[in-house]
């Protein structure tokens, strides 16, 4: 009786268990990758509107002026447009903190953001569109 009980009870937790998976929000997909080990990938967009053009950083860059994003594996949107205050996004592919700075020069005194080691994920308010600077 007992382990018909079990069983019983085994059954109803797994159906409730599938259908939460069935209706489950899907979670946000990560960047397909356009960087490899000892680069850093800023993104036009964000996460949520699917990163599009990407600007494959090789090591720290003290202005973002004169370089410009470019179609890559997560599409096209924002090719040509200038780093320097358009991007949204990070894919770090370095095994250090990757920090995005407000100003040109490293300077945080206005704001910063950074990523740990391996990290993906969006800028914040603070240096989302206002991004000049980046290293490791």
């Amino acid at each position: 009786m007992l382990v018909k009980k079990l069983l019983a009870a085994g059954a109803v937790a797994g159906s409730l268990l599938a259908a939460g998976l069935a209706t489950a929000a899907p979670a946000s997909a990560a960047p397909a990758y356009d960087c490899t080990s000892g680069q850093v990938c800023l993104y036009y967009n964000s996460a949520a509107y699917g990163y599009g053009a990407v600007y494959v950083q090789t090591g720290p860059v003290s202005d973002y002026a004169g370089k410009t994003f470019q179609a890559g594996r997560n599409g096209g949107s924002g090719a040509g447009v200038a780093v320097k205050n358009h991007a949204a996004s990070v894919d770090s592919w370095v095994n250090s903190t990757f920090t995005v700075y407000y100003n040109s020069g490293y300077d945080c005194s206005v704001a910063c953001q950074s990523f740990g080691s391996f990290a993906t994920g969006d800028l914040n308010a603070s240096v989302k569109n206002n991004n000049a600077s980046g290293r490791w």
